[in-house]
């Protein structure tokens, strides 16, 4: 670079003294700001003690239009233009007129060197310096190319360092980018299943190959290496030929289940494989074709499973034609079973485990692998060619399936049976189902008697206790109607059971309205059986009709409270009225009165204390609930033994007695 003493328009007096000083700093905001800068308290001194080689430095970087700084004296004091303030951001202007090992501690080894041997007179090349500037207000990441040389004083000795400064982040980040693209690139070819190798040139040197592509032919070096050298067991064969033919004509050339002839490692026999390839060409933009891509997949398995499939086909076309389930083939000679996919799952073997027929008797239950055995013995001694057979089969974890099979006997030359081809069928739903039918049906019968010994045995109660028949239709049709209510809690639960509280509240409901005062219920989360269920709720509805007709439940001011408490396994409840007529004892026991103090007792396996006192009816029931203390029905099994229980087994029957 050359440096005119014109560029920098000094104007002299006759007498060589400065008409303006600071002349020379014309160019831009960092002119101005030079021309300010107090100067004399830097190493620099006061710019008119500023010797010409460094004012025509300082003039000639602030006509640059590229980032300049300007190192001057062994302190490499800083003076820059506008490219290079704008480049430093946020260290604008604190850093003019500082010293540059200081102003920049965090680069302070590499402007060391530059200003080191810039005053020693040589030069200093940086390339790809990455910086932190806040050129914008935030911190961000730049790579410049850093050009030093060393600049004269008016002696001609090195008196300071100018560095060129030359933004090198858009390049850099595409080259970047570019390296990862091209790893990324390489990652995905040596990640793919199928095997890829790049030639180029006539010679169809490699250029790249996969693990796969080496696991397949063989570690052989290939890269850098031509196709001849490092294949010649590939020579003349399809693939190359139509490799040689891609470079040439550059076309492009599919290949399905290609035959290839490949050496085993270790210089073993030649094995055959049968690869999918597509050649591709790589072209320059003017269509040159400078070399072929190759992506492959080893089909051998595939071709040979399609052939073992047509044969399996052919074999087994019997067994299909009957049905098409489970297919198992049973070569008695070779000591082999061959089974479907639906087969080994209903029998619960995997995919890939080898099968004999012993294997496949080891999960048939012991108590049928006898009687099956003996029937194929007399079926094949009467000479019969097919038959059916229905047993258990025993899976790992421990659950047993209903298993019917349709075999087809094929006897050797001889007239013995070789082979066994048939079907299979998971019927354990079926069999459920119907178990689950018969018992279901053997259910309703039982709970249609015992439903119908119930309702007579509450007519005949009533009819004899009622002292006409109007009343009696009443009591029947309110009893019958409590009963149904109880069969309704029981029904949504299966039968198990039914809560207290929702009994209690079923019970209570029809005595419950505006006119009549409240009937207050509480107590915990109880489960009763179905057999407590139905006695307590006919036990409430009778203490509630006494309360409408005589007790508390007949004046506005009365009040029934029902409460219940559990102490283990015990559960006490209580009936109390309150604020009704006086009370007296009946004369005579009623229907009301029996189930209370007798059958209910009985039914509970409790006591039952009824008192008829002045002030109010008290009933007070104690008795022992087996799970009490829950408010959810217990869980129900899914299978046939887990049916509701049958009415005619509940030994709840109180006006049978």
């Amino acid at each position: 670079m050359c440096l005119l003493a014109t560029d920098v328009q000094l104007e002299v007096t006759n007498s060589g003294s400065r008409v303006d000083e600071a002349a020379f700093l014309r160019g831009g905001p960092l002119g101005a700001l030079i021309a300010r800068h107090d100067w004399a308290s830097t190493p620099l001194g006061p710019l008119s003690a500023w010797p010409a080689s460094l004012k025509m430095a300082t003039a000639m970087l602030l006509r640059a239009p590229l980032p300049m700084a300007l190192m001057w004296g062994e302190d490499g004091v800083l003076v820059y233009n506008d490219g290079y303030a704008n480049l430093i951001g946020r260290h604008h202007p604190e850093v003019l007129g500082t010293k540059v090992l200081e102003s920049w501690p965090e680069n302070a080894e590499l402007n060391g060197q530059a200003l080191r041997a810039g005053l020693d007179g040589a030069s200093r090349v940086f390339r790809n310096l990455e910086l932190t500037v806040c050129r914008c207000g935030e911190p961000e990441q730049v790579w410049i190319d850093v050009d030093c040389s060393p600049v004269p004083d008016d002696s001609g000795r090195p008196a300071g360092v100018l560095a060129i400064c030359v933004e090198a982040t858009q390049r850099v980040l595409a080259e970047r980018k570019v390296a990862l693209e091209a790893a990324r690139q390489r990652r995905m070819f040596e990640q793919t299943p199928g095997f890829i190798c790049l030639l180029r040139g006539p010679q169809l040197i490699f250029e790249f190959v996969n693990e796969a592509h080496k696991r397949l032919f063989g570690d052989r070096g290939a890269v850098g290496r031509a196709f001849d050298e490092v294949y010649p067991d590939l020579v003349d064969q399809a693939a190359e030929n139509s490799i040689r033919r891609v470079y040439a004509t550059g076309e492009r050339i599919i290949h399905r289940a290609s035959r290839v002839l490949l050496p085993t490692p270790q210089g073993g026999p030649i094995k055959t494989h049968y690869l999918d390839l597509v050649l591709e060409p790589v072209m320059e933009e003017d269509g040159e074709v400078t070399g072929v891509f190759v992506e492959g997949f080893d089909v051998t398995e595939q071709v040979r499973a399609q052939a073992e499939a047509a044969e399996t086909a052919r074999r087994l076309n019997t067994a299909m034609s009957l049905a098409r389930v489970g297919i198992f083939e049973m070569d008695l000679e070779a000591r082999q079973a061959t089974f479907d996919a639906r087969a080994r799952e209903i029998f619960e073997f995997g995919p890939d485990e080898d099968l004999t027929p012993e294997v496949v008797m080891t999960r048939i239950d012991s108590e049928d692998l006898p009687r099956i055995l003996a029937q194929g013995a007399a079926d094949e001694a009467a000479g019969l060619t097919r038959r059916q057979c229905e047993y258990r089969i025993h899976l790992s974890d421990g659950s047993v399936r209903d298993i019917v099979s349709v075999n087809d006997y094929f006897p050797g030359a001889d007239g013995r049976l070789t082979r066994v081809v048939g079907v299979v069928d998971d019927v354990t739903e079926q069999r459920r189902a119907e178990q689950r039918q018969l018992l279901l049906i053997n259910e309703l019968n039982h709970r249609v008697k015992n439903t119908l010994a119930t309702v007579q045995s509450i007519a005949a109660q009533t009819l004899r206790s009622a002292p006409d028949l109007q009343v009696a239709r009443d009591l029947f049709e309110a009893r019958l109607v409590t009963l149904a209510a109880a069969h309704d809690l029981l029904t949504a639960e299966s039968w198990r059971g039914a809560r207290l509280s929702d009994l209690a509240v079923s019970a209570l409901a029809p005595f419950e309205t505006g006119q009549r005062p409240q009937i207050i219920r509480s107590g915990p989360p109880v489960w009763l059986a179905a057999h407590r269920a139905l006695a307590l709720g006919l036990a409430l509805h009778e203490l509630a009709t006494n309360a409408v007709k005589y007790g508390a439940l007949s004046v506005p001011q009365g009040r029934v409270t029902l409460c219940w408490s559990l102490a283990g396994d015990q559960l006490a409840l209580s009936w109390t009225e309150e604020g009704g007529p006086p009370v007296a004892a009946p004369a005579r026991s009623g229907f009301g009165v029996r189930l209370l103090q007798r059958s209910l007792a009985r039914d509970l396996q409790g006591d039952v204390a009824l008192s008829f006192a002045p002030d109010g009816v008290r009933c007070e029931i104690r008795c022992r609930i087996d799970d009490a203390g829950s408010a959810a029905a217990p869980k129900i099994d899914s299978g046939p033994a887990a049916l509701p229980p049958s009415a005619a087994s509940l030994p709840f029957l109180p006006w049978a007695s």
